[in-house]
């Protein structure tokens, strides 16, 4: 199944060429925190959408899902 990973900001270092937005087939099944960890993304990443909706890591994702990832944000 195909799922599109939406990174925001500083989190596209871990996209490949420095990409914000890449379609990455997984297996079903597969959680929001597997799939960041196949990216080495987990740690870094504060806030996750899936379809517009934040989500647990534990979520399982569905085919054609939009995951937006963001970091967190520090503000003075």
């Amino acid at each position: 199944m195909t799922v599109t990973v939406h990174m925001h900001v500083n989190l596209r270092r871990f996209m490949p060429e420095g990409r914000d937005r890449l379609a990455m087939d997984v297996a079903p099944g597969t959680t929001i925190e597997a799939l960041l960890a196949t990216l080495s993304a987990t740690r870094d990443t504060w806030l996750v959408a899936v379809n517009g909706v934040a989500c647990e890591p534990d979520r399982i994702l569905q085919d054609g899902d939009l995951l937006d990832c963001f970091e967190p944000v520090a503000a003075g």
